[in-house]
């Protein structure tokens, strides 16, 4: 049955594609708060940790 065959790749087709769709906008609207965070000016201190060796 070549046409069961066909129809089952369409629908296989078509949900990877909307799986990779949802997956790319999922990380592109979780990428694009976090830039808006890097622009805001942060201060960090940098302090050196004294080491000692045994």
């Amino acid at each position: 049955m070549p046409q069961l065959d066909f129809t089952w790749w369409i629908i296989n087709f078509f949900i990877i594609w909307i799986s990779v769709l949802i997956v790319l906008t999922i990380l592109l609207s979780s990428v694009s708060p976090s830039n808006a965070d890097q622009t805001s000016p942060v201060n960090i201190k940098k302090e050196s940790t004294p080491w000692q060796w045994l």
